[in-house]
């Protein structure tokens, strides 16, 4: 893990953390078994009992949901030995209750572990407060590398200018994003097909709430902020989500202890899926053609999970109680936020419905240096971790076994600090409230796992575009099969099986969701002296319905030497090493063939320079063996950076710097 030390403050976000590590020799660079473990609080638990067919006790004013009866309740508080009250019922049968009084999510966990042991429960999970997982910092418009094709100078591109060559999305893919809302009148958006939106924030979101530090509880509508929250409102709009100096001092907790203006965090999102492309203004989305639905279900301060996965749950076009049925369910969700913990029974169940109904869902990794955040780290979600424009994890990227890729997020690497750059989206001018367009209309640059989530969530939707008969597996295994080898020298090279298969690539993807093959190579170094090891690395697959036959490796210049090759794997990965003898160039092709004899090949050298202390006189077999099968698809000088990372205090957070 990277080293985070609590404290510290984020521009236009919650402060929520100062980070500071230390960049060693590539080979010596980990992360510290610490991270930013701040603590989290929790006033609501969300429970489903095994039987069926729950009493109503009454119907609410709004004529919408039935509640759980009062002998219910009562038997539910004698199983958690705590006096509980009810709330409202949400998706896929659960209910949500009040506890007493605000605990932490260790202490809310052993509630919840009482009540499961009583045997009436299916489950029983703390609900959570998340926040978006961005990191906002100077309002400034920047180059779009994050969209170009990889170089040597800058190779964490993600290679989307190559899919825009086949497709620019179609909007009968949607696109629905969980986030704080949108500001839908930016100009960028004009033109933009946008699905009908919902708010999912309630008035009564964390009201009553105590605040462990000062002991002030939370009024009515506060998360909420003034929106439109109406049973029957359309209106995903977003209204701020600023934190004012009364705030930070009686909610300190919940809201963090600094000042900060609204982060526009869900139009940042947005934009960087739907912003409009050639309209002579602003920057080019992912995505543009495609349709994008909002629900908002994050506010000030934060969001409730209930309220997030009723928001998948309608997105993907599930039943919420008491809301009209989303008319045009997504097909892809992105959600650039999360918060510390494992994936509970709810998120698990929410996801696993939404895959069910054809939904993949996309997730940040988190921003807190750590183990990978929920929902990210639920089964079947993929799990998005962060690079820079130099290819190495971001500084704050969470990374672990979940994850599933890496894509551009902005900011240093914790390897190759680099030029730090970031990814430029849209924005408002208001630092509090929204301003209208055209004058509120404005660009901001960011870093964060919230950032590159989007990459991916949209990659995902442009391959829909091309083939809609794509399952959520088959869009994982794509998005693994496509991806390129990590950069060698960062730290992903360096350690293996938590960054997930690579880097996005979105050409590669969408040529593979057509039905081509594709194939990347690298080498564990491009410079080595003689009789120094050498790993080539490829990662391919063979599109859409089709299967590998083949991955040759092959030597192609320099002096003849023997190739050792596996693979490949499942996620398309084929390996060849060989020890260079001499000093000189050693050249290689790698060609993968599918079951319709279509070939992709990628090629990949290694200068080797004459060891120090001898001439150098060993010379190879000149045979190169390869492999084939039916799988388908130096050092660094020190440095030390602090920067400022939005952590989970309380849990659900935007995934970006401004995770």
């Amino acid at each position: 893990m990277k080293t985070m030390v609590a404290g510290g403050v984020v521009q236009a976000l919650l402060a929520l953390g100062l980070v500071s590590y230390h960049v060693a020799p590539a080979l010596a660079v980990e992360k510290s078994t610490t991270f930013n473990t701040q603590l989290q609080w929790v006033t609501q638990l969300v429970v489903k009992e095994k039987s069926t067919g729950l009493k109503t006790q009454s119907v609410a004013t709004d004529g919408a949901s039935t509640r759980a009866d009062v002998a219910t309740v009562q038997r539910w508080s004698a199983a958690a030995q705590l006096p509980m009250t009810y709330k409202r019922p949400m998706s896929g049968g659960a209910h949500v209750l009040t506890l007493p009084n605000v605990m932490t999510l260790e202490d809310a966990q052993t509630v919840a572990q009482r009540m499961e042991a009583s045997g009436q429960f299916e489950y029983v999970s703390p609900d959570r407060i998340m926040r978006p997982m961005a990191l906002a910092t100077d309002p400034l418009f920047g180059q779009q590398w994050n969209l170009l094709a990889p170089t040597a100078s800058a190779p964490g591109g993600a290679n989307v200018t190559a899919a825009w060559d086949t497709t620019t999305g179609v909007n009968t893919v949607g696109v629905g994003i969980v986030d704080t809302g949108i500001r839908a009148d930016h100009a960028d958006f004009v033109g933009l097909s946008f699905g009908t939106g919902r708010n999912f924030v309630s008035n009564s979101a964390m009201t009553g709430s105590s605040d462990p530090k000062t002991g002030n509880t939370i009024p009515s509508g506060f998360v909420n902020n003034g929106a439109n929250n109406t049973l029957t409102n359309t209106d995903p709009s977003d209204p701020g989500d600023w934190v004012t100096s009364s705030d930070a001092a009686l909610y300190p907790t919940f809201c963090g202890s600094s000042v900060s203006n609204s982060s526009w965090h869900g139009t940042f999102v947005a934009g960087q899926i739907g912003a409009q492309r050639n309209n002579g203004i602003g920057i080019a989305g992912i995505a543009p053609r495609v349709r994008v639905q909002m629900a908002r279900a994050l506010g000030k301060c934060g969001g409730a999970t209930s309220d997030i996965m009723d928001a998948v749950t309608w997105l993907s076009g599930g039943s919420v109680p008491g809301v009209t049925n989303n008319p045009t369910p997504v097909k892809v969700i992105n959600m650039s936020l999360g918060g510390s913990g494992s994936c509970s029974t709810l998120e698990q169940n929410s996801i696993t419905a939404a895959r069910a109904l054809g939904v993949t869902i996309v997730a940040a990794t988190g921003n807190e240096a750590g183990p990978v955040d929920a929902p990210a780290n639920c089964t079947g979600t993929i799990a998005v971790t962060a690079h820079s424009q130099e290819g190495d994890n971001a500084f704050y990227a969470n990374v672990g076994a979940q994850t599933v890729i890496s894509a551009p997020g902005g900011g240093a690497g914790t390897v190759i600090p680099g030029s730090a750059s970031k990814i430029v989206s849209l924005s408002n001018t208001g630092t509090t409230t929204p301003v209208a367009s055209p004058a509120g209309d404005a660009y901001a640059q960011d870093i964060g796992t919230s950032m590159a989530t989007p990459h991916v969530a949209a990659t995902a939707a442009l391959m829909l575009s091309v083939q809609p008969a794509l399952t959520p597996d088959n869009i994982t295994a794509i998005i693994r099969q496509s991806a390129r080898p990590f950069v060698a020298g960062t730290y992903c090279a360096t350690h293996a099986g938590v960054c997930g298969a690579g880097t996005l690539d979105a050409g590669a993807a969408v040529a593979q969701a057509q039905g081509s093959p594709t194939v990347h190579a690298t080498a564990s170094a491009s410079s080595v002296t003689a009789n120094t090891a050498v790993t080539l690395t490829s990662i391919g697959g063979a599109g859409y319905n089709k299967t590998t036959s083949s991955t040759v490796w092959a030597q192609t210049a320099g002096t003849p030497i023997t190739l050792t090759t596996t693979g490949p794997d499942a996620n398309g990965v084929s390996t060849a090493t060989f020890t260079p003898g001499v000093a000189g160039v050693y050249s290689f092709s790698v060609t993968l063939t599918n079951s319709s004899g279509a070939t992709a090949s990628d090629t990949v050298s290694v200068t080797t320079t004459a060891a120090a202390a001898t001439s150098g006189s060993g010379t190879g077999s000149g045979t190169a063996t390869s492999s084939s099968g039916g799988g388908g698809g130096g050092a660094l000088p020190l440095w030390v950076a602090g920067l400022l990372v939005a952590g989970g205090l309380t849990g659900w957070k935007r995934r970006s710097l401004s995770h």
